[in-house]
């Protein structure tokens, strides 16, 4: 019998080889960019389908049949076609996209497909359809050989509306030659002798080697532990309707789309249907000689989804991103540090001329935690472990409409006629309870905020600055600003009496009153509409009368009494002063004198 040669992945000189000989068929322009250390990134064409959902889902050519003869036997209804020219795709539909690039395959090789690591990362299905093939995300000959074969993408938003345009690129192409490229359970025991691949990462930082958990394949776990993303284990996708643009990079805030999971009592809840990012325990470190390819999902640890993009290229070195949807009956929660969670499958391949890294323009190489894709700037987690109770704690909200249509103006403030009050504040405490995290992007409603002005008996002012010094308070939107009001968010606590309580809590948190003090009194409500963070709040203004007050709360740098005059005549003050009491300033002189 003949000696069979081993299998294995082609690298990025067998790609352009494969090029030449036309056995890979792509527009020329920029081509070395698409050509990675183990795969190949095909691009987008020109036009969209848009399938119906029973069509859409189990998608493929009939038979002996190309993608697009399939696709006409559809009726028009079920397969409208489209421009890709900054087409959204959304949640909830099924899309058909035919790529540029075309391929012929040709006895004893084979071609899989995956999702490029940054659209895993925002959940979108991704799915390569194949002229005359019927098996998806693989291409065999088998069923059609040594014939040009035009490829197609079935797409499928999960979590994010996004918007494509032509020749980008969500996939990745990887070539086989041989039936075994991938190593057996031997060979990946004697590989670990040779070159270890997992490692721990100590406190200083180094990299030391770990034992590796083997049965067949090599076990990678979940970081419940948070260590490396200041106690933040997780980030759960949020339901943002926005479309991310996928031509664009370092474009969005990674924290209007994803909000922290902070583990409570060493335990985190993963909610049914819901989509995570998660970092592995293991620094994981490729060879050159070696690809390896993530599991997508396994009984081991969480039934469900662990991953949308699992190819990783060699030379990556870094801790793994799990893309986690759970597929158990109901919630589960996680309680111990390094769950069991998947496998890697280990390829070999010969040395390519460039490996995975930032001499490449890779943007994962070196990631820790659980990082976010390269459409969003970094998230930051120091901030948010920083803001995560404040956050992640439910406040008092109401319809905005019904909140408005208290005010005659859509913004600034508006003093209240004391005819209108009982209608006002009986809004105010039917209101309902939303946590901050769901609702700070939600302009359906809004955030109602006492906000208390501060007089003494001489009509002066309690005006004070926030720290300059992040670590004493979290907040971005008021670091450094000077603020002339004293308030916050109304919480559950606050019960029965939720605005009086409220500014109580505030004023006891934040500053000392000494001698004689008025009651709060209601003098009218506030709407700025500068940014989106103002536009879902509604302030209720308050002033407050006493004979000295001073700062109390590490949060203010600084504060003190000052003449009303002595604001007004500061040129600066729009600069220097955030939003609220921006607006309140010029009222001041009518303020100090409503009792």
């Amino acid at each position: 019998m003949k000696n069979r040669r081993r299998g294995y992945c082609l690298n990025s000189q067998e790609i352009r080889e494969r090029i030449s000989n036309g056995l890979l068929i792509t527009p020329k322009d920029d081509l070395e960019s698409r050509i990675q250390p183990a795969s190949f990134d095909p691009i987008l064409g020109e036009e969209i389908f848009i399938l119906e959902a029973e069509t859409g889902s189990l998608f493929r050519p009939n038979l002996n049949e190309t993608v697009y003869r399939t696709l006409l036997q559809l009726p028009q209804r079920r397969r409208q076609k489209r421009s890709l020219d900054e087409f959204e795709i959304k949640r909830g539909f099924t899309y058909l996209v035919p790529l540029e690039d075309r391929v012929k395959i040709n006895g004893g090789e084979s071609i899989k497909s995956s999702p490029k690591s940054s659209v895993g990362r925002i959940f979108l299905n991704t799915r390569l359809i194949t002229d005359y093939n019927k098996c998806i995300d693989e291409i065999s000959p088998s069923y059609k050989e040594g014939e040009e074969l035009m490829c197609w993408l079935l797409l499928q938003p999960l979590a994010f509306n996004a918007v494509l345009h032509p020749c980008i690129s969500l996939s990745q192409l990887r070539f086989f030659d041989g039936l075994d490229a991938e190593l057996n359970s031997l060979e990946t025991v004697r590989e670990l002798e040779k070159n270890k691949i997992v490692y721990s990462r100590r406190e200083d930082g180094e990299l030391i080697p770990k034992k590796s958990i083997l049965t067949e394949e090599i076990k990678v776990h979940l970081d419940l532990s948070g260590k490396n993303t200041n106690g933040i284990v997780a980030l759960r996708a949020r339901h943002n309707p926005e479309a991310i643009d996928l031509s664009k990079i370092g474009e969005y805030k990674a924290e209007d789309f994803f909000e922290p999971v902070i583990s409570e009592e060493g335990r985190v809840k993963i909610e049914n249907g819901e989509y995570y990012l998660i970092a592995s325990r293991e620094v994981i470190k490729i060879p050159e000689h070696l690809s390896v390819e993530l599991r997508r999902s396994s009984h081991i640890g969480l039934r469900g989804d662990l991953h949308f993009a699992g190819f990783i290229d060699p030379g990556f070195e870094g801790y793994l991103v799990f893309e986690v949807k759970s597929s158990e009956v109901g919630d589960i929660t996680l309680e111990e540090d390094s769950i069991p969670v998947s496998n890697l499958d280990l390829f070999r391949n010969k040395k390519p001329d460039k490996v995975y890294g930032k001499d490449m323009g890779s943007h994962y190489q070196k990631q820790v935690g659980p990082r976010t894709a390269k459409y969003f700037k970094k998230f930051d987690f120091a901030l948010a472990a920083r803001e995560y109770e404040k956050l992640n704690r439910a406040v008092l909200t109401q319809d905005t409409k019904v909140m408005l249509g208290h005010r005659i103006n859509q913004e600034g403030f508006e003093p209240t006629n004391q005819s209108d009050l009982e209608a006002l504040m009986k809004d105010v405490q039917n209101s309902f309870f939303h946590f901050r995290y769901e609702c700070e992007s939600d302009e359906e409603v809004l955030q109602i905020v006492p906000y208390v002005l501060i007089f003494d008996r001489k009509k002066r002012i309690f005006s004070y600055m926030r720290a300059e010094n992040i670590e004493d308070y979290g907040d971005t939107r008021l670091f450094g600003k000077h603020s002339i009001g004293v308030g916050g968010h109304i919480i559950r606590d606050d019960a029965p009496d939720y605005v009086i309580n409220c500014i109580e809590r505030e004023l006891g948190e934040e500053v000392k009153i000494a001698g004689r003090k008025s009651k709060p009194n209601l003098v009218g409500t506030l709407v700025a509409l500068d940014a989106p963070v103002d536009r879902v709040h509604f302030g209720l203004v308050y002033t407050l009368h006493c004979d000295e007050v001073r700062q109390k709360e590490a949060s203010i740098k600084h504060g003190r009494m000052l003449k009303i005059t002595e604001i007004m005549n500061d040129p600066a003050y729009t600069e220097k002063y955030e939003t609220w009491s921006r607006i309140l300033i010029p009222y001041l002189d009518f303020l100090a004198k409503v009792r």
